[in-house]
């Protein structure tokens, strides 16, 4: 029998050896890298970069020589029964050169084109820069409800035991006719429904452990436990924030003027429409007529040349058009403005009601301290009296409930602080 003890008490604690050796324990720091590391939506925003670079680097070759090989073969019959005028179709054409475009003049829609790629370069990484920070205020709200939930569930647990040292007190005080069934019953009820308690806290602790997995990227089976608690270097005061939010100085707003200068450029895109177009072309190879492959090769003229020549392209009549799209740019480019302003009143707001709510926390918290002192000496005092007959069990249950209930309360503030820092952090970043 002893034999047998001994191998499962030899089994137990391999177990508990193995558990804590498959568990995984991080800090926010730690928990933000592995989310950088893990995101899709980083990774997304990073290759928004490599497609901005793409296209800048794309339209850069537009200022170069275009050079391309044409090809091309035609027959057209020869009249009189059938066929075009021979002084024009000549039969019909074989040709293949080597063609070469520049543009010389192209009314500054390359420049702007060029402007507006340098801006969208600078807007996808501020954009990369705001899917960063986006990603750190989630995983720090999911951190901050995780380590929440573990220490609820580790009061509760704590008024679990507590609870069921207090039925023992009052089982023997029963047995010796020191105490009634009544006490005994309320106290039975009160462990029944603090083990109901316990065993819900755990699943909201195992439900936001998950949530936490998920933002983080690890797998939902992972055996995570978080390091430190909230007590650990809570922010007592707006040291680390500034007094004042520059809304225009944020990433949110930054990326809103890029959209709106972008917007500015289609505009003038638009407008240059109506200047003209001036190139540079030239080719050279080889081009002949069908009539001239026709004669002997004696009397067939050499078709190899070149040209050269310059094209103007001056719009003239288009009904309008180009005065509609830019219109619609200009649309486009006041609702961006628009958008803007209302982006710049909402950060302030927000930035206003997060400062008032946290000062409100801070204030909460110093009472709730003291109302934590005061309940757990009216616990002990009261749990004394009982056992001196001074008391009822109705009022050391009491006095329990309250000691859970300012302990659940100071968690909860300490956890709304770090969220609501975070929060203020997150609208303040440059």
């Amino acid at each position: 029998m002893r034999k047998r003890t001994t191998e499962a008490l030899v089994f137990a604690a391999l177990l508990v050896v193995s558990r804590a050796a498959a568990q995984t324990t991080l800090d926010l720091a730690a928990c933000i890298a592995a989310a950088e590391k893990n995101s899709p939506l980083l990774r997304i925003a990073d290759n928004a970069m490599r497609t901005a670079s793409l296209a800048r680097s794309e339209l850069n070759t537009t200022g170069l020589p275009q050079v391309q090989a044409i090809m091309d073969a035609t027959y057209l019959p020869v009249p009189p029964r059938y066929g075009y005028d021979p002084a024009i179709t000549d039969g019909g054409e074989v040709r293949g050169t080597l063609s070469v475009r520049q543009s010389l003049y192209d009314s500054g829609v390359r420049g702007l084109r060029l402007d507006q790629a340098d801006a969208d370069l600078e807007r996808v990484g501020h954009e990369r820069r705001q899917a960063s920070l986006d990603l750190t205020l989630a995983v720090t709200q999911a951190f901050y409800d995780a380590m929440r939930a573990h220490e609820e569930s580790t009061l509760q647990a704590e008024s679990v035991d507590e609870l069921e040292t207090y039925r023992v007190l009052v089982d023997r005080l029963y047995r010796g006719g020191s105490a009634s069934a009544t006490d005994l019953l309320k106290t039975e009820l009160q462990v029944s429904n603090a083990r109901l308690a316990l065993a819900k806290a755990v699943e909201g602790e195992h439900g936001a452990t998950i949530a936490l997995e998920e933002v983080i990227g690890l797998p939902p089976d992972t055996a995570l436990t978080l390091s430190g608690s909230l007590a650990d270097s809570t922010p007592a005061a707006d040291t680390t924030l500034p007094q004042q939010v520059d809304p225009d100085a944020t990433v949110d707003m930054t990326i809103a003027a890029l959209l709106v200068n972008r917007s500015v450029f289609d505009e003038d895109i638009a407008r240059h429409e109506r200047l003209p177009d001036i190139s540079l072309f030239a080719d050279a190879g080889y081009l002949s007529s069908g009539d001239n492959l026709r004669l002997p090769t004696s009397e067939r003229l050499n078709g190899l040349g070149y040209e050269v020549g310059i094209g103007i392209q001056l719009p003239i009549l288009n009904w309008g058009a180009t005065g509609f799209r830019a219109e619609q740019r200009e649309v486009a480019t006041d609702d961006l403005r628009n958008r803007k302003e209302l982006l710049r009143r909402s950060i302030v707001s927000d930035a206003m009601r997060l400062r008032i709510e946290l000062a409100g926390v801070r204030r909460r918290l110093g009472v709730l301290r003291e109302n934590l002192g005061k309940a757990r000496d009216n616990f002990v005092l009261t749990k004394s009296k009982y056992a001196a007959g001074a008391s009822l069990t109705l009022e050391v249950l009491a006095a329990e409930q309250a000691v859970i209930d300012a302990r659940a309360a100071h968690i909860e503030a300490l956890a709304d602080i770090r969220v609501l820092t975070a929060k203020l952090e997150r609208l303040n970043a440059h």
